[in-house]
């Protein structure tokens, strides 16, 4: 086996299960003829949020990510060049829906690993919905790529939680689980 060829394995931890899910949020893996780049985009206003991301990724990949400002909008991209990201990952690079990417498979055997995931997920895609005429609230994912959305089910369904599946996201919305949810998850506040 050529030196080239070997693929440095990635520790299965509660950080990189995290970041599986903020990529499968909001992060995008190009492939180039040599290496391949990972970009999460990010809002601008969540300078504590850019600041986990990038350390999380430095700690991953041990190397520090570039951080892009764009010149349109109120966005800023966390990127990193190296090779084999997608493979270490676990996660195809190019367009997420028309791979139809899901949460790799090991992270299904821990509860540890899934929360985590989890908390990346829905940081990026999610949201927290109260309804005080009606009495309601919900936490729900947003996300167009089908195998997300049946993988988030199923990591829910795994937590003992009763989520419900549409065609364009996976909630939570039964009172108690919300709030247990939210406190297993410990989302940031930024």
């Amino acid at each position: 086996m050529n030196k080239k060829d070997l693929v440095k394995v990635l520790r299965k931890s509660k950080a990189l299960s995290e970041l599986i899910g903020i990529i499968l949020g909001d992060g995008h893996i190009h492939k180039f003829p040599r290496t391949e780049k990972l970009v999460i985009t990010c809002d601008k206003s969540q300078s504590n949020y850019i600041g986990h991301i990038y350390k999380l990724v430095k700690r991953i990949f041990l190397k520090a990510p570039s951080l892009f400002i764009r010149k349109k909008g109120n966005v800023i991209d966390v990127c990193l060049y190296q090779c084999k990201i997608s493979a270490r990952l676990k996660i195809a690079s190019g367009n997420k829906i028309r791979n139809n990417v899901g949460i790799p498979s090991w992270v299904f055997k821990s509860k540890r690993h899934v929360t985590a995931c989890l908390k990346g997920l829905f940081e990026t895609d999610g949201c927290f919905q109260r309804d005080n005429d009606n009495y309601a609230q919900y936490i729900e994912l947003k996300n167009c790529c089908e195998h997300i959305r049946k993988d988030t089910f199923k990591a829910l369904l795994l937590l003992g939680y009763s989520p419900q599946l549409g065609k364009d996201y996976v909630r939570l919305a039964r009172r108690e689980e919300v709030y247990n949810f939210k406190k297993a998850v410990k989302f940031r506040e930024y």
